[in-house]
């Protein structure tokens, strides 16, 4: 990209973050990652948002020329301003190299613009500020006179009942004086940002907490290549201050740290392991945890969506809506392991058919096995209170969970190939090497929501639909698997019971 070409609105927010960040996106895009399912699935839902944010002021002008055209979009802009229009979509407006595409520009009684950025998320952050800074920087720098500057966010509260009233999904906040400070520096920052965009080499900035906030940076596949891929940054909870001190004694590795360092116990324990290459195993608190399951033996995974617009009624924006349970099943010790499972198919909610088919599947006694049992729970209390009359059955459920995980995040057992994480996807490959999720079509949870709101959309032919049943299936199934392998491993550990 050359560097006499203008600064968008969000390279300015990326000079923000880190200048470095700044330099690589406009030199070196072919260091850029693909992007990855979770990051495009928030990329659509801020374009569905920003599109029914137009209902909230309608009748508007949409300037439909995309990034590639930033010449026609202006020419478009100007051209509806001047014919009168009083909203418009997507203004685009050039000024200090700076240019920005406004989400909605609408006419006031003092004949002066309102601004109104629209952001899918459910509350204000301060990166939004610097947003809406540049913004009205640059609008008015070109000839709009601003009035008021809006931010626009969902509304959690809201419920859907019958269409989306985007009058009620959405928050207006009025931010015009809280960006007063703010604008005052702006110019400042974009003469820095164009200076840096046209260095011959990117500045010298160390990695640190700016690569991943306020938004995790495509670049730190670069800028941690020289980190090891598992370093004193994975200690947990770890403090920025200590992860300097360490680095200050040039060390990288976490079996490198002193014994004296100061750190929490649940630091030093991950610490010890590593450097003895020997897992830590409390086998009498594991002996006490497992003695609470009692037979048929359920082990219970549900796949969820929860997108920013509820697309069905009763549901709030953001609301975890279950679409998928795969259940592996034991009767008693020894007995065959048994496997059903239940998938939306994209069209209908799915919650009314998962409720039944869970009231079914899962009987009135034994225990309910799950990973990190919280999310389940939730799950199963949201279900109860949207189908009354599955009530007592998913109370039940709910009453019965045992979680699977709590050995792990409770330091009973860790393993150096936990590498500091106790997740499913750390857990079940240190204990069962067998299983692994790396040749799966789809991998994680992430990709299975993207999945499945691609079927939701009917983006997909019969054929692929087919295909991404059978992957979400098979993902969700090898969760519940796992855990079966997990139970039967923490038997070995703790002695005693057979699974």
């Amino acid at each position: 990209m050359s560097s006499a070409s203008p600064l968008s609105k969000s390279q300015y927010l990326r000079g923000l973050q880190c200048r470095k960040s700044l330099w690589l996106y406009r030199n070196r895009k072919d260091l850029l990652p693909e992007t990855p399912p979770s990051l495009q699935m928030i990329f659509d839902q801020g374009h569905e948002v920003g599109k029914l944010a137009w209902k909230r002021f309608p009748e508007g002008v949409l300037i439909e020329a995309d990034h590639l055209h930033p010449e026609d979009a202006l020419q478009a802009t100007a051209a509806a301003a001047k014919s009168g229009a009083n909203v418009l979509y997507e203004a685009a407006a050039l000024f200090d190299r700076v240019l920005i595409r406004a989400d909605i520009l609408a006419r006031n009684d003092a004949q002066t613009w309102d601004m109104v950025e629209v952001k899918s998320s459910a509350d204000i952050k301060d990166v939004y500020l610097h947003d809406l800074a540049i913004q009205r920087h640059v609008l008015e720098g070109a000839g709009f006179p601003i009035g008021k500057t809006f931010l626009m966010h969902i509304n959690t509260d809201y419920v859907r009942l019958g269409g989306i009233d985007a009058g009620s999904f959405f928050t207006l906040r009025d931010l015009t004086e809280e960006i007063k400070g703010l604008i005052k520096s702006v110019p400042e920052k974009v003469r820095l940002f164009q200076a840096t965009a046209a260095l011959d080499s990117a500045p010298e900035i160390d990695i640190g907490p700016h690569c991943s906030a306020p938004y995790d940076c495509e670049f730190t596949g670069h800028c941690w290549r020289h980190i090891p891929g598992y370093s004193v940054y994975d200690v947990v909870r770890i403090s920025g201050a200590k992860v300097a001190a360490l680095r200050g004694l040039g060390i990288l590795e976490i079996k490198d740290i002193p014994d004296g360092f100061a750190l929490s116990d649940a630091q030093r324990l991950q610490v010890l392991v590593e450097k003895s290459g020997r897992p830590h195993v409390d086998a009498p608190e594991i002996a006490g945890l497992l003695n609470e399951l009692e037979y048929p033996l359920h082990f219970l995974d549900f796949e969820t969506v929860n997108p920013a617009i509820p697309p069905y009624d009763g549901l709030r924006p953001f609301q975890q809506i279950p679409f998928q349970a795969s259940l592996h099943l034991l009767m008693s010790p020894g007995a065959p392991l048994q496997h059903m499972d239940f998938l939306g198919d994209g069209k209908a909610d799915p919650r009314e058919g998962l409720a039944a088919w869970l009231a079914g599947a899962i009987g009135a006694a034994g225990a309910v096995i799950a990973y990190n049992a919280a999310f389940e729970g939730r799950c199963l209390k949201d279900l109860a209170q949207a189908f009354p009359a599955r009530g007592p059955a998913l109370e039940s459920i709910q009453a019965r969970l045992w979680d699977i995980a709590a050995p792990f995040r409770k330091g009973l057992y860790v393993h150096p190939g936990f590498r500091g994480s106790w997740s499913m996807k750390s857990v079940l490959p240190a204990l069962a090497p067998g299983m692994s999720y790396a040749n799966l079509a789809i991998a994680d949870g992430a990709q299975a929501q993207s999945a499945y709101l691609r079927m939701m959309r009917g983006d997909l032919s019969q054929e692929a639909a087919q295909e991404t049943r059978r992957a979400l299936r098979e993902y969700c199934g090898q969760d519940t698997l796992g855990m079966v392998e997990i139970l039967r491993r923490l038997e070995e550990i703790g002695g005693g019971r057979e699974f």
